[in-house]
C-alpha cells in the first residue's frame, strides 16, 4: 500500500479529477481516493494505491500526457509511502442462508 495527498484550489482539482478519470475510469491499482473541502476554496485529497509502481504507472499512462499538453498543476502530490498502520472496515456479508 502507498499513500499520497494533495491540496489544490477547488476549480483546479475539479479539472484534474475529470481529466484523470478517477471516478469515471478508476485505475485498477487505486484502492481509494477521498477528497474533502478544506476551506478557503481549497480541497485536500488522499489517494491510496496498491504499490509505488502503481503510482508511477498511473503517471506514465494518464498524468504525463496531460502535463505534456497543459503543463503541471500548481501543486504536486506529496508521496508519503507505505503506512505504518491502517484499518479498513470490511463490508459486512449476509449471514449464511440469507439474501440480505
Amino acid at each position: 500500500m502507498f499513500v499520497e495527498t494533495i491540496a489544490l484550489p477547488r476549480a483546479e482539482w475539479e479539472h484534474w479529477h475529470e481529466r484523470l478519470r478517477y471516478a469515471a475510469d478508476p485505475p485498477d491499482a487505486l484502492i481509494a481516493t477521498i477528497v474533502w473541502d478544506s476551506g478557503g476554496g481549497q480541497v485536500t485529497g488522499v489517494n491510496v494505491w496498491e504499490t509505488p509502481k502503481a503510482v508511477a504507472d498511473f503517471y506514465l499512462e494518464r498524468v504525463g500526457p496531460i502535463v505534456a499538453t497543459e503543463g503541471e498543476p500548481s501543486r504536486k502530490p506529496e508521496r508519503h509511502g507505505a503506512p505504518l498502520a491502517f484499518y479498513l472496515r470490511r463490508e459486512s456479508s449476509p449471514a449464511p442462508g440469507t439474501t440480505d
